[in-house]
């Protein structure tokens, strides 16, 4: 029980200070003053790799050779849609139908508008759309996700079949930043072979498929947890900066270079910047019209709109947002064709879009070396962005997501796609929240989407070959807005710790500067650098006690605790291991006065002798608190143990409290009780309570050994008295 301030207690021990300052001590521990005599551990066994064998054995048995019994429940796991739909209730299916409905009409301008950043016919964003939405809705386990092409994905793929289509050539631009290096380049309009860019994107999709799927039969979906939400908000963010600087050339109507490879975006608005003069009006004129469109409708008319509707029954919990995009296709297409825009006034436009399917083609096989590094990341990114919305909108609605068979989902939709000419794809953040948002129950909103894709696909397709490309970027730049947005996260960051602000920082910068790719690579070794780095130098803490409590806490930081006379506690919040272990001994020596180099007591200057200084000399007992420390190896055991000896040589009474089992046989196996002394309890309070009672005995046998002496000199003086007196 701690005890209160104001309080006091007849069995609490007082011990007074030179500031005069009481500490008393409200529980009263057991009399034993031994870890070892007050807990008797069991013999314990290093079992790890026995209990490895038998995990892997029994995993081989349960999941390679199922019995017949299991066999339906496997059907279930590799299907979970057979799941949902037994539970189906047809008062969902209004819900579900006008989500699909929303979704797809969602489907069509993102999907044209994302492939044309890949690089592609607008066609194939559509065949995206349908396939990863089909198949996703059969094996995947999130009930809310809407699969499709994505911005970040989209870009990562454009930047591949840029490089594999455009030659390398030599600048001279901006020498003082790149200095013989290639930069590939070439006409923005420059004729690239659809089919070969066609057969560098779905080769690329089949890879990071076959990665996925991978990564779901080693059950290594964890690999996503070395990617933290402030990397992932710095990496998006930057390559969100990529996406609408990739889109510039198209509002403005510019012709331009394009640029692969490190300081890409720089070389890209010193073109833009340079061919200013050259502005398409009408294409600026049409951007600004799809723009203003847009950002009306979004940030004003559709919240009114959603607020009136909820007024009718139907509406009530489902929210319907104005098809902006598709209203803008439509208007643009339109105009496009009657005014013949791409005709008089050059604007460019979709051209050919076709209709139907591609007849299933496999993937290039001389392809897949090249494109091994390249659909490594893009599968790690996508599976990162997928889970981390998965969770979010499972844990909203109470249920479960399955990681594994999650990934399984991925990679089954980019292997079956990319024989159908699709690239890579993954979950969308806006078209998820409008998919939940639309009332959407199950994934039965996205089968209800693939079918009005199919039928404009079939049908309707070829209807939009005059879209100008100026409204699929316009869409694109407004759609980028939360992306951007995420600036806003680098203050925030900020302001809770600074490592993680560089942390941010960093993945931003590398991606907008170098590339998606570097950025990725970057942003994962600075995240490593900082956590080793807060392993390498961890906070030490010197603690104190809370007044007439048994409390412990941090002396310099409240100013109502205070240090115990005679005791330093001091704790070391990290694991000690080979690269800290010097820290936590210089730490630790350094806390009490001892200086490094001669292991002796610092002499203070006479000018410093202060109420600190006076403690350091007044300092007999050292109480290591270890509730931190949760490892400790065999490099840090040495300087550990080689810290407790020197303490003991400037004679020092050394305490260990609350320490692990296991980091406790590491220490005994090290011969502990050989090299030094130390006494282990079971927490700083005992070991506070063993201490006070030595000191106090202490203080007693030295009251009564000069009370015994001055009583010999009382006796010698009368003695001599007398006989002085008698002679």
């Amino acid at each position: 029980m701690l005890g209160l301030p104001g309080e006091q207690n007849e069995n609490s021990d007082t011990i007074t200070s030179n500031n005069s300052h009481n500490i008393n001590i409200d529980d009263q521990f057991t009399a034993e003053k031994s870890f070892d005599h007050v807990f008797f551990p069991t013999t314990y066994e290093d079992r790890t790799s026995s209990v490895l064998f038998r995990q892997i054995c029994s995993y081989v048995q349960n999941k390679c050779l199922p019995s017949k019994k299991c066999g339906i429940s496997y059907i279930k796991l590799l299907f979970p849609f057979l799941s949902w739909l037994k539970a189906y209730e047809l008062a969902w299916l209004p819900n579900d139908i006008v989500c699909g409905i929303t979704v797809a009409i969602m489907l069509i301008p993102q999907g044209m508008g994302y492939a044309l950043l890949a690089r592609l016919p607008a066609i194939t964003g559509l065949y995206v759309s349908f396939f990863s939405s089909l198949i996703y809705a059969l094996f995947g386990t999130s009930r809310h996700l809407s699969m499709g092409a994505i911005a970040v994905i989209s870009l990562m793929t454009g930047n591949v079949v840029n490089r594999l289509t455009v030659k390398e050539t030599f600048t001279t631009m901006i020498p003082s930043l790149l200095n013989k290096s290639a930069i590939e380049s070439a006409s923005n309009d420059a004729t690239i072979d659809p089919s070969y860019a066609i057969t560098i994107a779905t080769t690329l999709a089949f890879m990071v498929g076959i990665v996925q799927l991978l990564l779901s039969i080693f059950h290594l979906g964890f690999v996503t947890s070395f990617l933290s939400d402030t990397f992932v908000s710095g990496y998006t963010c930057g390559t969100a900066i990529l996406v609408f600087t990739s889109q510039v050339p198209d509002i403005f109507g510019l012709s331009l270079k394009r640029y692969v490879g490190p300081f890409n975006v720089i070389y890209t608005y010193i073109e833009i910047f340079s061919n200013l003069k050259n502005t398409n009006l009408v294409t600026l004129l049409v951007s600004a019209c799809s723009i203003i469109a847009l950002v009306l409708v979004k940030e004003y008319l559709d919240p009114f709109y959603k607020k009136k509707i909820k007024k009718f029954k139907l509406f009530k919990n489902v929210q319907v947002p104005i098809p902006m995009e598709l209203i803008i296709i439509i208007i643009g297409t339109l105009v496009s064709y009657l005014l013949d825009l791409n005709g008089n006034y050059k604007v460019k436009i979709v051209n050919t879009i076709g209709r139907g399917f591609r007849k299933p083609q496999g993937p290039s096989v001389t392809l897949m070396p090249t494109l091994m590094k390249d659909a490594v990341i893009i599968a790690i990114v996508a599976f990162a962005i997928c889970m981390s919305l998965a969770k979010t909108y499972a844990k909203k609605f109470k249920y479960t997501v399955n990681s594994n068979q999650e990934l399984t989902a991925y990679g089954a939709c980019n292997i079956i796609g990319s024989f159908f000419a699709s690239f890579a794809s993954a979950a969308s953040l806006s078209r998820t929240s409008v998919y939940v948002n639309a009332g959407g129950r199950t994934q039965m909103a996205s089968l209800v989407a693939c079918s009005f894709l199919l039928i404009i696909i079939l049908r309707i397709g070829s209807l939009f070959e005059s879209l100008p490309k100026a409204c699929l970027a316009s869409i694109i730049v407004v759609a980028l807005k939360g992306l951007l947005l995420q600036m806003k996260d680098f203050y925030t960051i900020g302001r809770v710790t600074k490592l993680e602000a560089v942390v941010w920082l960093m993945t931003f910068l590398s991606t907008v500067i170098l590339d998606v790719d570097y950025g990725l690579f970057v942003g994962i070794i600075v995240s490593l650098f900082v956590v080793i780095l807060r392993q390498f130098r961890p906070r030490t803490t010197i603690l104190g006690q809370y007044d007439r409590s048994s409390a412990k806490k941090k002396a310099r930081r409240f100013s109502n605790v205070f240090e115990i006379p005679h005791i330093k506690i001091f704790r070391f919040e990290s694991p000690i291991i080979y690269f800290n272990a010097d820290f936590f001994r210089e730490s630790l020596l350094d806390s009490i006065g001892i200086d490094l180099k001669t292991g002796q007591q610092r002499k203070n200057n006479p000018q410093e002798a202060n109420d600190m200084c006076r403690s350091f000399r007044s300092i007999t007992h050292i109480i290591i608190d270890c509730s931190s420390i949760n490892q400790i190896d065999y490099s840090g055991g040495k300087i550990f143990l080689q810290a407790l000896k020197e303490l003991n040589d400037c004679q020092y009474k050394v305490y260990l409290c609350q320490l692990k089992y296991y980091n406790y046989d590491v220490l005994q196996k090290l011969q502990m009780d050989e090299e030094c002394s130390v006494t282990v309890t079971a927490t700083v309070h005992d070991a506070v309570h063993d201490i006070q009672d030595d000191l106090r005995e202490n203080h007693n046998n030295k009251q009564i050994q000069n009370y015994n002496k001055s009583n010999v000199a009382v006796h010698i003086l009368s003695f001599w008295f007398l006989t002085l007196t008698f002679i």
